[in-house]
């Protein structure tokens, strides 16, 4: 067995697992924003507001990934909440290109972001990741087994299915034109939302302009949501965000956001049974924090521009 590769086989759960050692103290000590030094070391122009930086310490190389930084802003102090639906559509747009560029070389595309110091976030000049990975993550794995196996058995899309059946059920938080937002019957945290476009398409390389500004739109209603939960003493809430998406055309594109916070003061830990077994304890009654996440986005609407 090789231990020494950054990808690493557990041949009991038939699954890799990255080693990346170099990462372990990275940017300690240091109180410099790298995004902030290309905007005044002039890797960037002036205009431009949105762009990609190289990871400094990548997690996976060339030919198994690669790994990337999206940056959202120029401004170092602005949230997400605080960006407009015009701002986001350019990041939006942003991850489109970029899932064309990597989904190229690699068989998955995962762009995510993780927000909150209390989930380990860093730095914080807003921004989120992206990695191109020649395996395809486990989860993604699962979830095209489901695809095929329902494909296989004349049932069609499962995911178009799932969006039906909770379609302007209680489960449902938010809509716009494109996108619906749901916090499905089987969240694993008491917010946990699930957002899918209307229409059946496997990556973000299909979407128009007019699904990419209504990602970001819904994008940013459920982020304020999460901030307006109980009149805010939630907030700021930290989160998993992360965008499913394959090359495969039978696949569904969806985003999953996974809000920590499960209580004023108290987050929602994986603990042995999830983190060890993978068996999910929901504390909470997902129809009942639909509910309160449906009422907290209506409180709150997004800036256009």
């Amino acid at each position: 067995m090789d231990t020494e590769s950054s990808l690493v086989w557990n041949p009991l759960l038939r699954q890799y697992v990255v080693n990346a050692p170099h990462r372990m103290n990275r940017r300690e000590g240091t109180t410099i924003c790298p995004f902030c030094a290309d905007i005044s070391e002039g890797r960037i122009g002036p205009d431009t507001r949105v762009w990609l930086h190289p990871n400094d310490f990548p997690p996976l190389q060339p030919p198994i990934g690669e790994a990337y930084v999206v940056i959202y802003s120029r401004d170092h102090a602005r949230q997400f909440t605080q960006l407009s639906v015009d701002e986001v559509s350019a990041v939006t747009h942003l991850w489109r290109d970029l899932y064309n560029d990597l989904s190229a070389r690699y068989a998955a595309v995962m762009i995510f972001e993780n927000s909150g110091e209390a989930i380990g976030q860093t730095q914080h000049h807003p921004h989120g990741q992206a990695f191109g990975v020649a395996i395809i993550p486990p989860t993604l794995e699962r979830e095209m087994e489901t695809v095929t196996q329902d494909d296989a058995a004349g049932r069609g899309c499962p995911f178009c299915r799932v969006r039906a059946e909770l379609f302007r059920e209680v489960y449902e938080v938010a809509a716009n034109a494109t996108w619906q937002a749901f916090l499905p019957p089987y969240a694993r945290y008491p917010y946990e939302t699930h957002l899918y476009p209307r229409r059946h398409a496997a990556h973000l390389g299909l979407m128009s302009a007019e699904e990419l500004r209504d990602l970001a739109d819904i994008l940013l209603r459920v982020v304020s949501g999460y901030n307006a939960l109980l009149d805010g003493a939630m907030a700021p809430m930290p989160y998993l965000f992360g965008i499913h998406q394959l090359a495969d055309e039978r696949f569904h594109l969806h985003v999953e956001i996974k809000a920590i916070r499960r209580a004023p003061g108290k987050l929602k830990h994986a603990a042995s049974a999830e983190s060890i077994w993978e068996l999910w304890m929901n504390d909470s009654l997902p129809s009942q924090k639909a509910q309160e996440l449906r009422d907290a986005i209506a409180k709150v609407q997004p800036h256009e521009r």
